[in-house]
């Protein structure tokens, strides 16, 4: 100590008191931090504790230049002395109470500066297992080039004194902390999260709250998180959701925060490169699978960033059938956390996945199911095709899930809202012959037609994909089934061009000819028809003649074959009273004695009263069309 002048005295903080100095020999200004200790025992553990620091060499951080231990005089203990840098800059809390003072809204781009230079920094603390502790807008400094600096780091032993941390930290100072480190003295890099989630929020409602409102903000958040409700940007709503979790495991870690699209354009608006922030984790061990599933579970939310851990415990899963369903929730919660903080893991995104589906189909009798149909499943699974659209295995795990998910209809909406349905017919384009991949975006397609969640961007591009992946499967029997009954819902949706028209009848007339024995083809094939014809006479001149040959006795042939089954017949009259609607296709079906077939059918389902009334109907139809028109007869 003898070494620096003293020129000024800070206020004394929550640990400590700040002096500014000056070196005597070399005559450069710096900053002292003196922190109490209970004893010399204390003061030299406190000192190796720090020590690392003088380690710590990234623009966001102030540089610590010496550690000693010292004894001061003026209040007969022993303190632990932290040299640092003293760039003449201000305080960021100087300048949230300017903007306070004035009304004034952060820049968007000071924010976006703001959270990637933060999260780069705590990625590379954090990275060498060095928490800050202390984490306020005080502590950090800001230059009027947007840099911002931290300092003001805490120590284990200083900050676990709880009879300092009583009569020093006053109720605005606890603000801040993480509430277990508040309430028990616990602090991970998760504290530093929930402190950084504080500062945050501080800028984006510092032109709306003064501060005594806002600290009383900062501890309704530790109860729910209401006071979210003001930030209008979806992006940092999100964010800050996940950096509020009361629940340090399952709270956001660093790594779990820079893979957030939005958190990561922030780092590249910085100047850092989100792909240099991944975790190094040091002497974890496997998970304790001997201790029971409970055990396992919270060691999977504990080591949320370690890859190792989560498809470990992810394989473990799939094998505790009765366990996963009895605590559903906490499994999908996991699960998705999983996924978001591996985003760039195509085995973990397959493995989570594996487990979502089989909680979608194993725990159909559950009973608690909602948690599977929420936002962040959708948006995960989603995410997973979009950033592994290579990984065929991980596609057609992703897409059977997005299927279940979409039978319900909130998650359908939600599917449609983020885009799904548009994604399944990109990947349908990109792998026509991936039967996996078919038959669950078709699915899909259907599920949302049919509940209304929206159509694709384009219904016509969609038709003709449908129609050229149809070609290309037509010997496969339940890829052509899928294919044709997602062209059934999409008939159901507006008028088509000529050329659309003669696309989807040829289709639907060649899957006709290859599986005319399939009844769930021939029905799909006959209501797609009836879509077709209700609202184009040239799609019925099409049907009926095709390639300059009648088609009427191949269609009637076709029917006949499955004369016994209830869905063709109901199917097959609907494509005939729609057929009749065009009097040009008329005498084509009259010279085929259609009536004679619609009078059997009338007599062979007189006991379903939906069949009989429709054929009795397009029978009655007939005969009216018959009687006025001799040259028929």
């Amino acid at each position: 100590m003898d070494n620096y002048v003293v020129i000024d005295t800070m206020c004394p903080g929550s640990f400590g008191v700040t002096l500014f100095v000056k070196d005597r020999e070399a005559g450069l200004d710096h900053t002292l931090k003196k922190v109490e200790c209970v004893d010399e025992s204390r003061a030299n553990q406190a000192l190796h504790e720090a020590l690392c620091l003088l380690n710590v060499n990234h623009s966001n951080f102030v540089r610590y230049r010496e550690l000693f231990v010292s004894w001061d005089r003026n209040i007969s203990s022993v303190m632990l002395s932290m040299v640092m840098d003293c760039p003449c800059v201000t305080s960021l809390k100087t300048v949230i109470d300017s903007h306070r003072e004035k009304k004034k809204k952060f820049k968007k781009k000071i924010i976006q500066m703001f959270l990637g230079q933060m999260v780069d920094a705590l990625a590379y603390l954090h990275n060498r297992d060095i928490l800050h502790r202390n984490l306020k807008p005080s502590n950090i400094l800001m230059t009027d080039a947007l840099m911002f600096r931290i300092f003001d780091f805490g120590t284990a032993t200083t900050t676990a004194d709880r009879a300092k941390l009583q009569r020093r930290i006053k109720d605005s100072s606890k603000c801040w902390m993480a509430p277990e480190s508040a309430r028990l003295l616990q602090w991970s890099n998760k504290s530093d999260i929930w402190s950084l989630g504080c500062v945050l929020l501080d800028m984006l409602m510092c032109h709306m709250l003064d501060e005594e409102a806002f600290l009383s903000q900062l501890s309704q958040i530790r109860k729910d998180l209401t006071p979210l409700d003001s930030i209008r940007s979806k992006n940092l709503h999100k964010i800050l959701s996940i950096m509020f979790n009361p629940n340090p495991n399952r709270r956001a870690s660093v790594w779990i925060l820079v893979n957030e699209t939005f958190v990561k354009d922030c780092v590249i608006l910085c100047g850092s490169s989100p792909n240099t922030m991944n975790k190094t984790p040091q002497g974890f061990t496997a998970p304790p699978f001997h201790e029971g599933f409970d055990s396992v579970l919270e060691f999977m939310m504990t080591y949320t960033d370690i890859e190792a851990v989560q498809l470990s415990v992810l394989s473990y899963l799939l094998q505790e059938e009765r366990n996963v369903l009895e605590r559903l929730s906490d499994v999908v919660e996991a699960v998705t956390f999983a996924m978001m903080s591996h985003s760039g893991s195509a085995c973990v995104q397959l493995s989570s996945c594996q487990v979502l589906h089989y909680l979608l189909t194993a725990g159909q009798h559950s009973g608690k199911k909602d948690c599977l149909y929420g936002e962040n499943v959708v948006s995960f699974v989603l995410k997973a095709v979009q950033n592994h659209p290579k990984h065929v295995e991980l596609l057609e795990n992703a897409f059977s899930v997005l299927f279940h998910i979409s039978t319900n209809e909130k998650a359908c909406e939600m599917l449609a809202k983020l885009g799904g349905i548009q994604v399944a017919l990109n990947t349908l384009r990109t792998y026509p012959q991936k039967k996996g991949i078919v038959i669950s975006s078709c699915k899909i397609l259907r599920t949302a037609l049919a509940i209304g969640s929206g159509a694709p961007d384009s219904l016509a591009t969609a038709l003709e994909t449908v129609c050229s992946v149809g070609q290309m499967n037509l010997q496969d029997v339940v890829v052509t089934e899928s294919l044709c009954a997602a062209l059934k819902s999409l008939t159901m949706h507006g008028l088509y061009e000529e050329k659309h028209t003669e696309t989807a009848t040829h289709f639907l007339m060649r899957a006709l000819r290859v599986h005319t024995c399939h009844s769930g083809v021939v029905n799909h094939v006959f209501a797609a028809m009836a879509n077709l014809v209700k609202s184009s006479e040239t799609a019925a001149l099409r049907l009926l003649s095709p390639n300059d040959e009648s088609g009427v006795p191949f269609i009637l042939a076709v029917r006949e074959h499955h004369s016994e089954d209830p869905k063709v017949t109901e199917s097959f009259c609907c494509f005939l009273n729609q057929l009749i609607q065009h009097d040009a296709v008329v005498p084509k079906l009259l010279a085929e004695n259609i009536q004679d077939v619609l009078e059997q059918t009338v007599k062979q389902f007189v006991s379903s009263a939906e069949i009989a009334l429709l054929a009795q109907q397009t029978l009655s139809k007939v005969m009216s069309l018959n009687d006025v028109d001799p040259a028929v007869k």
